[in-house]
Formats: C-alpha cells, sequence, structure tokens
C-alpha cells in the first residue's frame, strides 16, 4: 500500500539560511570569526548575538544506516524547528541554518529560501519498471507536496528530479538548489549547450511573482517531493575582484612619481609566493587581496580628495606574473607618452593613452573632471545604442555581482518584460537575432537602463551630457530619470502598429507614401552599410526614388528602401553593401507618415524633479547652441525630439561632433555590446587633430567578452579619466573574498587538526 499523508497538511513555513562554512558555531563564535559572519552575511549576527546554546541542535548528514536517511534527518529536524529549536544540518562540505519563519521575521533575518512542504510517497511494486519522469509515485509526491505549500504546479518554474543520490548528495542537490533561489540563478544544466552559449542567467519571474521551486528524489519504490520558495535574503555579490582578476591604481603628477608607483607596486606583488603553476596557495591569496585592498583604499581616498593626483594609472591582469608583466610594459611606454605630451609642435594636441587587452590604461589627457589638465568643464557624455545591438545571453552574468541593483529592477517593473529575456535567453542561440522591431527596441532599452543604474547607482558615475544613436533617443530619456514610467511602454511597443507594420513589418507607411494599394505585390524592404560619404550617394538618390539615405556614420552611410533600387544604385554608386536583412524604415521620408503617431507614442508624463544637470544633446536639431536641459524640459519638448530624429536621416557624424562643440569628450556606451564606440573612434580618427578633438570612448558592454571583465575595464578607464566615482564596490568585494579565505583557511585548520587525531587515535 501506499503511504499518502494528510492532504490537510498545513504548510511547513521553515527558513532555510545557507552557511558560509560548516563549521559554523552559533555558541563559540570567536570575534575574528564574528567578523567574517558580519562581511559574508550580517542577517547571522543576530542569531549569534540572541540565541542561547540549548536553542541549537545540531544535525550531521550521513549513510551510516537506513535510520540516518536524509529524509529521516530532515523530519528530525522539521520535528525540533516545531519544538521551538534552530537546526543546522551539515556535511563536511556544506552547512545549512533552519528556523521557523515566524521566528526569522521576529529576528529581522532575510532567509535565503523557505520549506514549504515535504512529502514522502511509497510504492508496493518493488518489481515495477526502473523510474520514468512522470510515473504515478513522483506524480503523487509532487501533488500533495504542491497541496501542502497551498501552491499549484503552474506556480513552480524549477521542478528537478534525481534517481539514487545518497544522503550526502540529496542534501547537496536541495543546497544547490537553495543556493540558486538566493542568487536568482537559472542554471542549464539539463540541456546540451554550445561552446558560446552561457551557462546560467537571471532566474527571472513573472511580475510580483515568488519563485517556487520543487525538488524530488526518487530511490526505488519511494518518492520524496520538496517544494521551496524563494527567501527575503539574497546571496552576498560575488567579489569583481579577487585573486584571478586583479586590479590596481597607480598615481603620480609626472613620469617619475608613476614609476616610482610601478616600482612599489612591483615589490609588492614580489612578497606574494607563487607556485610553479602560478597559482596562489590560501595564505598567498590572503596577502595578494590585502595589497589589492590597501591600495584601492587609497585610490578611493585621493581620489575623493582635493589633492588629486595628475594622473592615475591603472594595472589589470589576471595573475600575479601578468600583473608584473603590464607593470613591466607601462613603465616601458612612460618615456614616449610623455614625450608625446611634451612634444611642442604638436597643435590640437589630441588623446594621449596607453591601453593593453588585459585592461590597463593611462591617459595623459584626462577628460573627465573639470579640473583635469586644465580643461575648463567635465566632459563625460553617456552614449545610448540604438535597435538591434543586443544578442544571445547578454548580461547573463550580472546579477550575482549586482543582486540588489536587480532586486531593485524587478520591484520597480517587469524585468522579465523589460530585457526581453525569452527571446535574449531562448536555448537557441540565433533566436534573439530574428526578434522583432519593437522587441529588439525593448530589449535595447531594458540592458541600456540597466547599465545606466549600474553605472549610476553602484559607481555613482554622473553624466555631464547624454546622446542617443537613433532609438537610443528613447533608451536616454527612459535611463536618465526623465520619464515618470518608462516601464508602461513595453506592452505599447509590442502591440503599436507604429512598430508592428507602420515602419516594419507590412510597411504600410511606406506602402502609403509609395501610393499602393492592397493588389500591389509586398515590398521587399532591406538596408546596407556601405564604406562611402554621404555627397556621392545623395547625387544618385533622385534616380531610385525607392532608395534612401538612412544613416551617416564616420566613414560609412546606410542605405534603407526597395533592395532591388539600392542594389541599383549601391551599383552606380561602384560599392559593395553589406545587407543588414532588417525590415525597417527608420530615417527614411516614408517615415514622416509617421510623424505625429511618433509623437503620440512617446508623450509620456515626466518625474517631478528632473535632471538638471545633465545637458541632453538631440540628433533632431544639430543647429541648436543649448543641450535641451537648458531649456525648459517637457513632456512635448522630449516627444518632439524622438519624432523628429525617427522620421529624418540620421546624421550621426554631425551628432557626434555636435556634442564635442558643446563640451562632451569623454563618450561612454551605456547598452549591449560596443558599435557606437567603434563609431565615435572612426569618426575622431577622420578627425585627426582638429578642433573635435581630445576624444576618447568606453564601452561598458561587448559582445563576445565576459560582461563583468568589461565593467572592470570600463570603471578603470573612467579612473585614469578622473571621472568623480566610488571605488567602494570593489573594496567591498575583496573585504568578502578576505573573510572568505580567512574562513576556508579556518576550515582547512580544523580539517588537519581532526585528520591528525584521528590518526592518533589509530595509532
Amino acid at each position: 500500500m501506499e503511504q499518502t499523508p494528510k492532504a490537510s497538511a498545513m504548510p511547513l513555513r521553515i527558513a532555510l539560511i545557507l552557511l558560509p562554512t560548516p563549521q559554523f558555531d552559533i555558541n563559540s563564535a570567536e570575534p575574528s570569526t564574528l567578523a567574517n559572519y558580519q562581511t559574508l552575511q550580517p542577517e547571522l549576527i543576530p542569531l549569534l548575538k540572541a540565541a542561547a546554546p540549548a536553542d541549537m541542535i545540531n544535525i550531521t548528514i550521513s549513510d551510516d544506516s537506513d535510520t540516518n536517511s536524509f529524509e529521516s534527518q530532515l523530519n528530525a529536524a522539521t520535528e525540533a524547528i516545531n519544538n521551538g529549536y534552530m537546526v543546522k544540518l551539515a556535511t563536511a562540505t556544506h552547512a545549512l541554518l533552519m528556523l521557523p519563519a515566524l521566528k526569522a521575521a521576529q529576528m529581522r533575518i532575510h532567509p535565503h529560501a523557505q520549506l514549504a512542504a515535504m512529502q514522502q510517497v511509497s510504492q508496493v511494486d518493488v518489481n515495477a519498471q526502473p523510474f520514468q519522469p512522470g510515473s504515478h509515485a513522483l506524480n503523487q509526491a509532487l501533488d500533495q507536496a504542491l497541496n501542502q505549500a497551498k501552491r499549484n504546479l503552474s506556480d513552480v518554474s524549477l521542478n528537478e528530479s534525481f534517481e539514487a543520490l545518497n544522503s550526502e548528495q540529496q542534501f547537496t542537490a536541495v543546497y544547490s538548489l537553495i543556493q540558486r533561489l538566493a542568487s536568482r540563478t537559472h542554471v542549464r544544466n539539463a540541456v546540451e549547450l554550445g561552446p558560446k552559449q552561457a551557462k546560467s542567467h537571471y532566474w527571472f519571474s513573472e511580475f510580483h511573482q515568488n519563485r517556487v521551486a520543487a525538488i524530488n528524489f526518487i530511490n526505488g519504490p519511494q518518492t520524496t517531493s520538496y517544494v521551496l520558495t524563494q527567501g527575503s535574503g539574497l546571496l552576498a555579490p560575488k567579489s569583481m575582484l579577487n585573486s584571478q582578476r586583479l586590479m590596481f591604481v597607480l598615481q603620480g603628477n609626472n613620469q617619475q612619481q608613476i614609476a616610482a608607483s610601478i616600482t612599489l607596486l612591483k615589490q609588492q606583488l614580489d612578497s606574494v609566493q607563487v607556485t610553479d603553476a602560478d597559482e596562489l596557495y590560501l595564505e598567498q591569496q590572503q596577502v595578494l587581496l590585502g595589497i589589492m585592498h590597501d591600495n584601492l583604499v587609497g585610490a578611493a581616498k585621493l581620489i575623493q580628495s582635493d589633492n588629486n593626483s595628475t594622473y592615475h594609472a591603472v594595472i589589470q591582469a589576471s595573475s600575479v606574473s601578468d600583473a608584473k608583466q603590464e607593470l613591466a610594459a607601462l613603465n616601458q611606454a612612460l618615456p614616449s607618452l610623455f614625450a608625446e605630451q611634451a612634444d611642442s609642435s604638436l597643435t590640437n594636441q589630441g588623446l594621449i593613452q596607453y591601453k593593453t587587452p588585459a585592461g590597463s590604461y593611462l591617459t595623459l589627457t584626462p577628460l573627465g573632471s573639470s579640473s583635469s589638465n586644465g580643461h575648463s568643464q567635465a566632459g563625460l557624455a553617456f552614449v545610448y545604442p540604438g535597435v538591434g545591438t543586443v544578442y544571445a545571453d547578454m548580461l547573463n552574468e550580472l546579477h550575482q555581482y549586482f543582486p540588489a541593483l536587480y532586486a531593485k529592477l524587478e520591484r520597480e517593473g517587469d524585468l522579465k518584460s523589460m530585457l526581453q529575456a525569452e527571446h535574449i535567453y531562448h536555448l537557441d542561440a540565433k533566436h534573439a537575432a530574428n526578434m522583432s522591431l519593437g522587441d529588439l527596441a525593448i530589449a535595447g532599452v531594458g540592458s541600456s537602463y540597466l547599465l545606466t543604474q549600474l553605472l549610476t547607482d553602484e559607481f555613482n558615475v554622473k553624466p555631464n551630457f547624454a546622446l542617443g544613436y537613433s532609438m537610443g533617443e528613447a533608451s536616454m530619456w527612459a535611463s536618465l530619470g526623465v520619464w515618470q514610467n518608462p516601464h508602461a511602454l513595453i506592452s505599447k511597443t509590442q502591440t503599436d502598429p507604429l512598430f508592428t507594420s507602420a515602419i516594419s513589418g507590412k510597411l504600410t507607411a511606406v506602402r502609403q507614401a509609395w501610393q499602393l494599394d492592397d493588389a500591389d505585390a509586398e515590398i521587399q524592404w532591406n538596408s546596407f552599410v556601405v564604406r562611402s560619404d554621404a555627397a556621392p550617394i545623395e547625387a544618385l538618390l533622385e534616380d531610385y526614388p525607392h532608395a534612401y539615405l538612412a544613416i551617416i556614420q564616420g566613414d560609412t552611410c546606410v542605405i534603407a528602401g526597395c533592395e532591388t533600387q539600392c542594389k541599383a544604385l549601391l551599383a552606380a554608386l561602384g560599392k559593395r553593401g553589406i545587407a543588414a536583412n532588417r525590415v525597417t524604415a527608420m530615417h527614411t521620408q516614408p517615415a514622416m507618415q509617421e510623424h505625429q503617431n511618433v509623437m503620440d507614442f512617446y508623450l509620456q508624463p515626466l518625474k517631478a524633479e528632473l535632471p538638471r544637470e545633465i545637458g541632453f544633446i538631440s540628433a533632431a536639431d544639430l543647429n541648436a547652441k543649448q543641450t535641451v536641459s537648458e531649456q525648459a524640459l517637457s513632456s512635448q519638448v522630449v516627444a518632439q525630439s524622438i519624432a523628429d530624429t525617427f522620421c529624418q536621416t540620421l546624421d550621426f557624424t554631425a551628432l557626434v561632433h555636435h556634442a564635442q562643440h558643446q563640451g562632451a569628450k569623454l563618450f561612454v556606451e551605456i547598452g549591449a555590446d560596443r558599435q557606437n564606440c567603434t563609431l565615435i573612434d572612426k569618426i575622431a580618427k577622420q578627425d585627426g587633430n582638429s578642433a573635435h578633438q581630445p576624444c576618447s570612448t568606453v564601452p561598458m558592454n561587448a559582445k563576445g567578452s565576459q560582461d563583468i571583465t568589461s565593467v572592470i575595464k570600463a570603471i578603470g578607464q573612467l579612473i585614469s579619466h578622473q571621472v568623480p566615482l566610488s571605488l567602494q564596490p570593489f573594496i567591498d568585494g575583496l573585504k568578502r573574498e578576505q573573510a572568505s579565505c580567512q574562513l576556508k583557511l579556518a576550515n582547512d585548520t580544523v580539517a588537519a587538526s581532526n585528520e591528525h587525531h584521528i590518526l592518533r587515535e589509530e595509532v
């Protein structure tokens, strides 16, 4: 017979907290250990201070006998918790603290997850076929667990099943699930992935819906199902810097001082003992982390002081030996850099910079501070890319480094829709490339919005100017605190005819402009990137009335329209074009049919407090002597700006020059990939040593690079350009990394002591 628990069983409501070490002892924590817990998991401190020794029960997970199965041990823990105790479940490698959810709430402790249900079903027929997903026992156990948790199967966003695991393996699987809930990480461990596909990404949920997970263990005729829900606690952010990802800041007012800083850092790194395999033991990791921490603390104080050094060099590397090589290469480059600066024959001197693939960077023409090198005005500009820069699995790992930011964005709006997660994180990597224009627009704005908050909230970077490439103007207004509710545009973009059929899809605006009726054939529309100046193309447009010069961008242009006429124009031009194979009539004359509709679409209420310190620069009026922020910002002004840009040829070259005339010098691309940085670099190269110089670009993201590496490299460049910012995210991460390392050392000491004790007993 099957053992069927009562269907009316109440939810368990047990708070679950992951412990950073199995040696966690609520009764005898030393001050140094307490400090480490305070750094890694401050939610444990109330327990350490308030709990009496008698309140705590320790249960070790083992497979010594059938009576000590994981299920029986968890049953014992549950019974103890019902009687008012706290329980620590542990193996040699993992530990979990369990207590009543009500008690956790009273103590203002934020658990990582909650255990809502546990149900076990035994199937009599032990000679039945081997377990198959969907078997009767599994279904019944899960149904009963969901019933106990007061949940439906549709609430479950992750349902895992394992067969024939021992108790320690079952505990590890549950521990891993709690980790994923607490870090909001979805792991793709059940499917085959391509070599470039992400192994995990943010665990998205429906707006205002908690994550619910089920885990099932099948051992012979017995199935046990558990239902867990997300807790209010988040795992501590992963440290951006560690013993495999190094960053140091060197200061100096001249070549000699920077060289002296290089020598000092090299001496410090020489004290770190490296193995023959270029690896570090825990003790040496501690030494290296300490050097990095002290270096950045000193740099942060100098950045915030009035006695800021003239130059900041940033060293980045993946190991101690690589860092030494980066130092040696910079030291070798210093004479030529300062010689270039001292060359009085250079008029309108442009950017003087040194950079390496590893991310090391030094500029002798810092552009980010109002006091930089005699410049009268800070020139930091945020640049927002247009449609089509998003790509599969973008930003897949940032949530682990900035969990509080993601939690904030999730509270504010539908993050899943904002990033078009079902497209971007689809298991088919080609899916993202085939998104509709509306979905591309949403994901583009969403990625820019996220990266803007990352830069402004986490690192306290404030731009002096902002501009956008094409629909990047909409990203600009949405991301920088102008619109009251930018999330309201998500559903509109997916359904409004403006994006679904007017300038994309059936191209109804184009059909109207070309005076086509329903009987006429579908328009074969395409756009082509061609290496050419605008003038030769403009001279041919009259002969090809259904081809348009859509975009001017550095040494290339984009023509769009009837595919046949575009190809004919290219032939007449004697140029080869690269087809974009995307249907959009933005920046062409037919788009003017939709000008009023574009205005109506983007006519959004503005916030009561607007960012008056930012100069917004629009491609709609390249003759403006003022930035938009110097005018009266209004819903009408913003909507008019977007509509004008949307419906006319985009001259991105002129827009960049216009921004430079307004005072922009340092262009930081805020969005997926780095296409705008590439274009601006080409424009700057074309300009040469002209009045538009100096100019520098900084990408926040780059397709094919690790997300966090791109962020660290970007911050490194901003430091060298003396942009006012906070290094606290780096410093706090290093503190956590040091605390974790110290706990590992303590664990190793305890393990070694136990092993020695066992050996003595054996002798």
